[in-house]
């Protein structure tokens, strides 16, 4: 584990803190939480970029709109359906 001092601004910190407190965790696994979400963000982003470096990107609008105008709409699963199927897990 690594220490490391961040200079912020006092409003920032403030707000912050109220986020972590709201959230009932410290401001340090808040920060943590926040700095691991980021890197995985720009870890996917930099995946996809990679993934469709070569791809025509026009071509695979054209095929996702096609796909989506054959899509029908349906009815969603009640709140009561989803309460049945998760249990303890909603």
């Amino acid at each position: 584990m690594s220490t490391l001092t961040l200079r912020i601004r006092d409003d920032l910190k403030n707000r912050v803190q109220g986020i972590a407190k709201q959230q009932h965790v410290s401001l340090n696994n808040y920060v943590n939480a926040v700095l691991a979400a980021a890197a995985a963000q720009d870890e996917t982003l930099a995946f996809f970029r990679d993934r469709l470096r070569d791809v025509d990107l026009d071509a695979l609008h054209k095929r996702v709109v096609t796909r989506m105008r054959r899509t029908r709409k349906g009815e969603g699963p009640t709140e009561k359906e989803l309460r049945a199927a998760m249990g303890d897990r909603f």
